[in-house]
């Protein structure tokens, strides 16, 4: 998946933390940047959840806060292992840097192949204060060393 360029506002304070009670799920975030080929970094220790630096930020109107995981390792489950369990009207919030806080409703869910990745939808402008969460699903191509899909969770701020 390609990203677009970043678009940083560091006027609103960085999101620290990542947290979803139907899950079980409450981790710190880590800073993502771009690879060398544009694309977003993945976090590279499968228990951490990464927040795309170069989007947006809660609070923030115009440019998505867009956080991956890892679905599993080689080792087992991963951070976002049960991220697919989620569902529309389900809550998530992000904690940032000064204790604020953001509870986000997810309102879709979208399954895509990594070909047909809707980069726009996912990075581009929105009229609201959003979040997308991403990991892998589908099946594992050993060939190629990735999943044959992404699971995309979208939300909009409450």
């Amino acid at each position: 998946m390609s990203t677009p360029s970043p678009v940083v506002d560091s006027v609103w304070p960085a999101p620290a933390r990542l947290s979803a009670q139907t899950i079980e799920l409450d981790e710190p975030l880590i800073g993502l940047g771009l690879t060398g080929d544009g694309q977003m970094q993945v976090p590279s220790d499968y228990d951490d959840v990464g927040w795309f630096t170069g989007g947006g930020r809660p609070g923030v109107i115009g440019s998505p806060t867009v956080l991956a995981g890892h679905v599993d390792s080689t080792n087992g489950p991963a951070v976002f292992d049960r991220l697919s369990e989620l569902r529309p009207g389900d809550v998530v919030t992000v904690a940032d840097e000064t204790g604020g806080r953001a509870d986000y409703r997810v309102d879709r869910i979208g399954d895509y192949g990594k070909a047909e990745f809707p980069t726009a939808l996912v990075f581009g402008a929105v009229a609201a204060d959003e979040i997308r969460l991403i990991t892998c699903s589908g099946d594992f191509d050993r060939s190629v060393g990735s999943y044959e899909r992404n699971l995309v969770v979208y939300g909009v701020r409450q």
